[in-house]
């Protein structure tokens, strides 16, 4: 049996819901292996600890820990204020150039339908649009000769 079996068993093992041959497996291999056996005795303290704290006994001194929000927080404020000093403040001169990339926007636009004029790419719109349109002069006149000769 191999350490991460019985890890996964260790609780079943404690509240004795094994059966005897697993039982005996686990108890085997907790002899053999000093780290599943310190895991074992971590997991009793554990469940002793649960059992209280269901029983209602009383409250189960912990140690004391040192409060570190203040320091947190503190270094947290730290890296705000830094941050906000490395971000780029808008200049004069940022603020010129700015509108000018949008004509240069504009400008690339138009050199580009322009190319695409010369390339011949729009060449049969105009072709499609007046067959589309004919095909809809000719339905609507059809449409409306239907409707006089059915008076």
């Amino acid at each position: 049996m191999n350490c991460a079996t019985v890890k996964e068993w260790m609780p079943h093992y404690i509240e004795g819901l094994l059966s005897p041959e697993v039982e005996l497996n686990v108890r085997l291999h907790i002899e053999s292996c000093p780290d599943c056996a310190q895991w074992l005795e971590e997991a009793r303290g554990l469940a002793a600890l649960w059992s209280e704290m269901e029983a209602g006994g009383e409250p189960v001194d912990l140690p004391e820990y040192p409060d570190f929000t203040a320091d947190v927080m503190s270094r947290i404020e730290q890296l705000e204020t830094g941050r906000r000093e490395r971000t780029v403040k808008s200049t004069m001169s940022r603020r010129r150039t700015a509108p000018g990339t949008s004509w240069m926007h504009y400008g690339l636009a138009a050199c580009l339908t322009f190319l695409l004029l010369q390339l011949g790419v729009f060449e049969n719109l105009a072709y499609g649009i007046n067959e589309i349109n004919g095909h809809m002069s000719t339905s609507v006149t059809s449409w409306f000769n239907a409707q006089g000769s059915a008076k």
